[in-house]
């Protein structure tokens, strides 16, 4: 008996044997015979005395991927792995087929490269209205053909009317038809003229050789309404210079928005930190300010940084703090028909006991305030959540508050409470009933207002 290590040469008397765990020939005993065979041309001698051979020439578990976007328009790129026990597989090929005669390949069939992976590009014809389709991808491992499936939806709008609108109401006729597929959300908000607007500068702003796809309309799309200046509508970024109030272009501080903003209408605060040395005063009726992804006001001045003179003003998920302690209120509603929502407003942290803390509120009312609105809102690490003075009414609901000597202080004023809740750290009390408060509606049941508060802890000073 001959004692054969790992190298072959082309003949062999024994059918080889094979470690599945790494597919390396492994030493065996073969009587009369100086070599083992894989059956491959991997190796051919002592001087590879461990050799591997290509995946498909073991046994092995064969798999196929492959990877589709959910949705498709006009064109698409798609891929996927041809593996074997996870090992990749190089130059296979991969065979794609699909169920409608609407889509065709770039490339078919495809050769799997060193990784296993394979990629096309698949194109949907044009006018193709919104389609389900079935793409599968077939290839052969050993001799065993494989396969998988995936579905996708197809769309390819045409671009001819886009592409050959001489006027703005050709272009608006375009942009609104629906076979296009834009997102006409935005624009749909848009008054008649500023729709004209839009369609004029989509069409002025139009490629020498036209859009070339519908994701570039939307583009075009988009950058013309974000360009509209509408008092309606103002728009607002920290540290922004030279603004017009337009999204692509707006003003640098929240009180040029409110000086710029028609009656009713809302300033958009965008994103960034905004810091607050002179008052903001809102002294507008009936408009909103609306915080979108995320602003933050930072007090950096012993001053109230909002006050609010007009009735029917609506400030709407703002988040509101300070550099450090300030003894003011951020927010002072010095008018009715006031409402406060999804706002977060918190002040620096303190030390340790609560009665030392510097008097600062998330909110106070002047007194004689009617219908006031507090809702969703949170409010945390403050003296005081919100000071409620005489005669004030009004709804809180909803809201959290934590971490404050008071949540509520309730100064002989008529405000109802609902819903509210408390965080960690707890409040020292979450509703104080201060002395003078009425023992009548709607403070003259304890025990229930407790339980529609989340069993809130009450200091009745009355």
């Amino acid at each position: 008996m001959i004692k054969i290590s790992k190298y072959y040469k082309k003949k062999y008397i024994k059918k080889p044997q094979y470690k599945e765990s790494d597919r390396r020939c492994f030493d065996y005993e073969e009587e009369e015979s100086d070599c083992c065979d894989c059956d491959c041309d991997c190796c051919e001698c002592e001087e590879d005395p461990s050799p591997i051979c290509p995946p498909e020439s073991f046994p092995c578990t064969p798999r196929i991927t492959l990877i589709v976007s959910p949705t498709i328009q006009c064109s698409g790129l798609i891929s996927g792995t041809v593996t074997c026990d996870r090992t990749p597989v190089r130059g296979t090929m991969v065979t794609l087929t699909s169920n409608s005669p609407s889509i065709n390949f770039s490339s078919n069939p495809i050769i799997t490269d060193s990784n296993g992976t394979f990629t096309t590009v698949l194109n949907v014809t044009p006018r193709t209205i919104s389609t389900l389709v079935t793409i599968t991808a077939l290839t052969s491992i050993n001799g065993e053909l494989i396969s998988t499936s995936v579905t996708t939806t197809v769309s390819c709008p045409s671009l001819e009317a886009v592409n050959a609108a001489q006027t703005t109401a050709e272009m608006r006729a375009a942009i609104e038809d629906p076979q296009l597929g834009l997102d006409l959300t935005a624009y749909n908000n848009l008054t008649d003229a500023q729709k004209n607007q839009v369609a004029n500068t989509v069409l002025m702003n139009r490629p020498p050789s036209g859009y070339p796809t519908v994701a570039s309309v939307q583009i075009a799309l988009n950058n013309a309404i974000d360009s509209i200046v509408d008092p309606n509508n103002v728009f607002v970024r920290a540290g922004s210079v030279g603004g017009d109030g337009s999204r692509a272009n707006p003003f640098g501080t929240i009180q040029e928005g409110i000086t710029a903003v028609n009656i009713g209408g809302t300033v958009h605060i965008l994103e960034g930190t905004y810091p607050i040395t002179t008052q903001i005063n809102v002294n507008k009726s009936d408009i909103t300010l609306l915080g979108e992804n995320d602003p933050l006001l930072l007090l950096e001045a012993n001053l109230i940084p909002i006050l609010i003179t007009a009735s029917g003003v609506t400030i709407d998920s703002l988040t509101i703090t300070s550099d450090i302690p300030y003894a003011k209120e951020f927010i002072q509603i010095g008018a009715n028909n006031v409402s406060l929502l999804n706002n977060t407003i918190y002040g620096p942290p303190q030390a340790l006991p609560m009665s030392n803390w510097i008097v600062n509120r998330a909110v106070v009312s002047q007194v004689g305030i009617s219908n006031i609105l507090l809702e969703g809102n949170t409010f945390y690490s403050l003296r005081t959540g919100m000071y409620i003075n005489p005669n004030t009414t009004g709804a809180i609901n909803n809201n959290i508050v934590y971490n404050t000597k008071g949540g509520f202080l309730v100064d002989r004023a008529f405000t109802t409470f609902v819903g509210n809740s408390w965080g960690i750290p707890p409040n020292e009390f979450d509703i104080v009933l201060l002395a003078g408060t009425t023992t009548g509606p709607p403070y003259n049941n304890i025990p229930a207002l407790k339980a529609a508060n989340n069993n809130a802890t009450v200091s009745d000073q009355r």
